[in-house]
């Protein structure tokens, strides 16, 4: 079948059959997806033959790049000796415990939970949480958030949701015991104040909303080192510290959620590392596999774990595929490959560079309001008005259009925030060439804006 006939059949089996994961359903049977069917390191190769570069890196997920070999005959290896075993009812295996040995060793947390998605683990840190406080007899329930937040679309992580086109209202109603913050967003700071004259009132707004709930009642506070769904934020130097103050002092429970921040995007192993705090609680999922197969972990201190060891009721948290055999091994491989490729610094040092170049581009474009991103992660927030940040009319669809023409014109894959912010997020094992094309697009994009 000629490349016309086989792409336009699977265009149509994909309307007739498929239900999108994120789509307007009115809409579903008329727009349709760009199908993928080959990627090798930071390039995916659609149907029709078209190469691209994927500035998104799968969501994000794919710090090591496409058509790994070696996380391949990992998987294979581990399906024909034992492909799995659920990690309950008295089974686990080999790679199941090897894997949270690793884990020990190179994060914070000290015990473990292995599962399938970042929504996972976040419900589970919810669950961990509720129960760590009523084992000690207090009825600590309430789930502290921030506004722009994003863990995840199960119904725990979905009620800790902070994105409003991602809220989805004809799910409600969600689980009660939720509440938010505003974020720690200087350049748009949604208390009208400005860094550093404001106090870190951001950090401040927590320590009122446990006050004004009351302290008997919160059991955790949760955010992301860097917000990630609410559009590349990078909070002060001064917030996470305070954070954790203001959240040992009140007896809540630190949830980082290091989905996307964990393994190396933002130029160190895990993100809330350039803060100097330590969770109590700690998610990860992207990075940890790579997207090559599903699994996202939980981790636990050892004083939480303690805790919740003291209740004779049963800890019921299990999903069949949870600690999967084969996906313990190719995370275990994939750690080691970032380890010996010294991934995390790579990112490090070509995050300077890239970070360097987005300022620069910041600094001569009149409608990049902000370009403050972190790592391998970079975002350009339009602006109409440099001055008074004063937004794009959404009808003109600026931030979408820029979207559109970075993947129709120069093939590349970015990612946005709304239609006012724009990301791009390359794997680290990307090179100089695919980051400086990168980044020179950016500058072309930004450029052919018209107010």
């Amino acid at each position: 079948m000629e490349k016309a006939g086989l792409k336009d059949s699977y265009q149509n089996a994909e309307t007739a059959y498929t239900v999108p994961g994120m789509a307007v359903p009115s809409q579903w049977t008329k727009t349709g997806s760009k199908i993928y069917v080959k990627g090798s390191g930071s390039r995916l190769t659609a149907i029709d033959g078209i190469e691209y570069l994927d500035a998104t890196s799968c969501g994000l997920t794919n710090n090591i790049g496409y058509g790994n070999e070696e996380l391949a005959e990992a998987a294979k290896a581990q399906m024909i000796k034992l492909y799995h075993v659920p990690n309950f009812g008295g089974r686990v295996s080999l790679p199941f415990i090897e894997l949270t040995r690793k884990l020990a060793e190179i994060s914070p947390m000290q015990r473990f939970l292995i599962e399938n998605s970042g929504s996972e683990v976040v419900d589970a840190a919810f669950k961990v949480a509720r129960l760590y406080w009523r084992i000690k007899g207090l009825d600590k329930f309430k789930i502290i958030s921030l506004e722009r937040a994003y863990h995840g679309v199960t119904f725990g992580a979905l009620s800790a949701m902070g994105v409003p086109m991602f809220a989805c209202p004809s799910f409600g109603p969600l689980v009660p015991g939720f509440l938010s913050i505003p974020t720690p967003y200087c350049y748009l700071c949604p208390l009208g104040k400005s860094y550093p004259s404001c106090g870190i009132d951001c950090a401040q707004a927590l320590e009122r909303a446990i006050e004004k709930e009351g302290e008997d009642s919160v059991a955790a506070f949760i955010g992301e080192p860097v917000q990630g769904g609410g559009g590349c934020i990078v909070p002060p130097p001064e917030y996470w510290p305070k954070i954790r103050e203001i959240c040992t002092k009140h007896n809540v429970l630190l949830i980082i959620d290091e989905v996307i921040t964990g393994f190396g995007r933002t130029g160190k192993l895990w993100g809330h590392e350039h803060w100097g705090i330590k969770p109590d609680l700690m998610t990860m999922a992207k990075g940890l596999a790579c997207g090559y197969m599903p699994i996202a972990a939980l981790g636990i201190t050892e004083e939480i774990y303690r805790g919740i060891t003291q209740s004779d009721n049963l800890f019921l948290h299990i999903h069949t595929f949870g600690g999967h055999s084969v996906a313990c091994a190719v995370a275990l491989k994939n750690i080691e490959i970032m380890q010996r490729e010294n991934l995390t610094e790579r990112a490090a040092k070509m995050g300077k560079y890239y970070q360097e170049r987005m300022a620069a581009i910041e600094k001569k474009s009149p409608y990049v309001g902000n370009a403050h991103g972190i790592g391998m992660w970079g975002r350009l927030q339009l602006v109409a008005n440099k001055r008074t940040k004063e937004p794009f009319d959404p009808k003109k669809q600026v931030g979408f259009q820029l979207v559109a023409r970075l993947l129709s014109e120069k093939r590349i894959l970015v990612g946005s925030f709304g239609d006012d912010i724009v990301m791009g997020g390359l794997p680290l094992t990307s090179s100089q060439e695919d980051l400086d094309y990168l980044i020179d697009a950016f500058e072309w994009g930004v450029g052919g804006i018209e107010p």
